[in-house]
């Protein structure tokens, strides 16, 4: 049908939703979008709040539907205030249910391996994307940036880094990428820039009081960047 092709491939599925075409699928067609791994939302909360959208633009006939449909909705991915947040749910007794398995996975994160379900498995295009910069490749130093996307199983170029280097660490923050030391094939570096994906513009920032290579884990914590370096030299 139109209308779930239009959802699938539709970059803004958001507007979407809050057409007058979504509010009048029937609940056979919504179950068949809000089932699929392949809708294109930056977020679960996003399908969460259609549904719910849905339901009330027809509230009394569409209430016997609202557990049937709330199923194929990744709860236990939304945050918890979202979940509770409605009464039509809790007044629900099989709504009830699934919002109580979505507070055990927040509530026991050690147990979250043995709750995993398909409620727990984020969609294709909310898990972000996989990126490789630079390198070795067979030319002794790649210089491209390459996105894997899961939804298309397909690697796309997303940019060139300014020049060669190897054995650097990398960082995401606020979705930028941080490429920090390293080396060119020459010297171990001390530089640090940033790489924007979205202007697929680079800026340089102040360099490291060190020059290192060979960074095992860059970690994020409270604006800070804390490293944790491998000597390569002592590595089996």
């Amino acid at each position: 049908p139109m209308c779930g092709k239009l959802f699938d491939a539709n970059p803004f599925c958001s507007y979407f939703m809050r057409n007058q075409e979504f509010l009048l699928l029937p609940a056979e067609e919504l179950h068949k979008l809000l089932a699929s791994d392949d809708v294109n939302v930056p977020d679960e909360e996003t399908i969460f709040h259609a549904l719910m959208m849905w339901v009330k633009y027809d509230m009394q006939r569409r209430c016997n539907d609202l557990s049937m449909l709330l199923a194929f909705i990744r709860l236990p991915l939304l945050p918890p205030q979202v979940i509770v947040c409605d009464a039509v749910l809790i007044n629900d007794l099989e709504c009830q249910k699934l919002i109580l398995e979505a507070m055990k996975y927040h509530l026991l994160p050690e147990r979250r391996t043995l709750m995993q379900s398909p409620r727990t498995k984020p969609r294709k295009s909310t898990v972000g994307t996989l990126y490789a910069v630079g390198g070795m490749d067979n030319n002794k130093g790649a210089t491209t940036i390459e996105k894997y996307d899961l939804r298309t199983n397909l690697w796309i170029q997303a940019g060139m880094m300014n020049g060669r280097r190897l054995q650097f660490g990398v960082a995401v923050i606020e979705d930028k990428l941080f490429v920090i030391g390293g080396r060119d094939g020459l010297k171990t570096l001390n530089t640090v820039e940033c790489y924007n994906p979205k202007t697929k513009t680079w800026t340089v920032l102040p360099p490291m009081s060190t020059h290192r290579h060979g960074l095992g884990k860059i970690s994020y914590f409270l604006d800070a960047i804390f490293r944790t370096f491998i000597d390569s030299e002592n590595v089996c």
